[in-house]
């Protein structure tokens, strides 16, 4: 029966703050769907004491395993193991790219993203403006993709004209005098968006820096905690988080469909409770939750 269904997740490591609220996510759905729910990993990433971790919930005999992987490669072998002995595994988080885990439920799906983001720009300038874009490395396959999806709907509005795409390698010092340096060249800037996380807090302090506040959008993917002053202000009106705790919500409702309706696995469009409708990728094997819009309401209740 349901209630007799055991399911083992195993994040990076525990401690932080991002694998406390994944920890949150799980329970949360092993309560509503009547299930135990193990939540174990060792307290720093070590790919080979997270593989005895994984034996261990084997060895125990669970019912299916959800695994965000330290290192793939190490634990190729053993997923195809457990699957073989009729315990399934799934990914989440980063999941294990390359082995055989059925499903993976992640976030920020990058098209998706930079669809959203792109979208919430344009509406925040009202359609006109100069832009400047913010990415981590040039060449990078997912920030690329959501890139090029920012990229396509902007085009879609004649009136707003991009003035560069600035690459900060992640790092906040950097991303930051790029930042007081688009300014200074352009001080008429309508809004920056953002590929990836270092750029939101740098754009904001920027925009500070400058005497800007109230002029210049930001729109991009970031972590709440970091910008919570940022959004609380109203500097930041577009910041786009991951709730970790959605995605292993949504790993476990995944395996627990797999295991009480006969393997089934997710489609476009299925709907999974208080993760929403996520993006599915049924080629890449993927579910992709929902983004959440940071608000001065929501921003310090992730934890993270």
């Amino acid at each position: 029966s349901a209630k007799d269904l055991t399911i083992a997740v195993i994040p990076l490591s525990l401690g932080h703050p991002w694998w406390v609220r994944c920890e949150e996510g799980a329970k949360q759905a092993g309560e509503e769907l009547g299930i135990n729910i193990i939540y174990t990993a060792p307290e720093k990433e070590d790919a080979a004491k997270q593989l005895d971790y994984f034996n261990d919930q084997v060895n125990k005999g669970v019912d299916a395993i959800i695994l965000a992987a330290v290192d793939a490669e190490t634990m190729k072998k053993p997923i195809a193991d457990a699957i073989a002995k009729g315990i399934p595994v799934f990914g989440f988080d980063i999941g294990a790219p390359g082995t055989d885990v059925i499903w993976t439920a992640s976030g920020w799906e990058p098209a998706q993203s930079g669809t959203n983001i792109g979208e919430g720009l344009a509406k925040e300038i009202g359609g006109k403006g100069k832009v400047a874009l913010i990415t981590a490395g040039l060449g990078l396959p997912y920030l690329e993709k959501r890139q090029k999806a920012i990229e396509a709907v902007l085009a879609q509005y004649p009136d707003i004209s991009i003035v560069g795409l600035y690459a900060n390698d992640n790092d906040y010092e950097k991303a930051l005098s790029q930042c007081e340096s688009v300014l200074l060249a352009h001080p008429d800037l309508a809004g920056f968006a953002s590929t990836t996380t270092t750029g939101i807090p740098a754009a904001a302090q920027a925009i500070i820096n400058a005497g800007l506040e109230g002029k210049v959008a930001v729109w991009g993917v970031s972590m709440p905690k970091q910008n919570a002053d940022y959004v609380k202000n109203g500097i930041v009106k577009g910041g786009l988080a991951l709730d970790s705790a959605q995605m292993t919500y949504l790993a476990v409702r995944i395996a627990y469909d797999y295991l009480t309706k006969d393997k089934v696995l997710p489609v476009p469009g299925n709907e999974y409770g208080w993760a929403g409708v996520p993006v599915t990728d049924v080629e890449e094997r993927f579910s992709y939750v929902p983004d959440t819009l940071l608000t001065p309401e929501n921003v310090d209740t992730f934890g993270f």
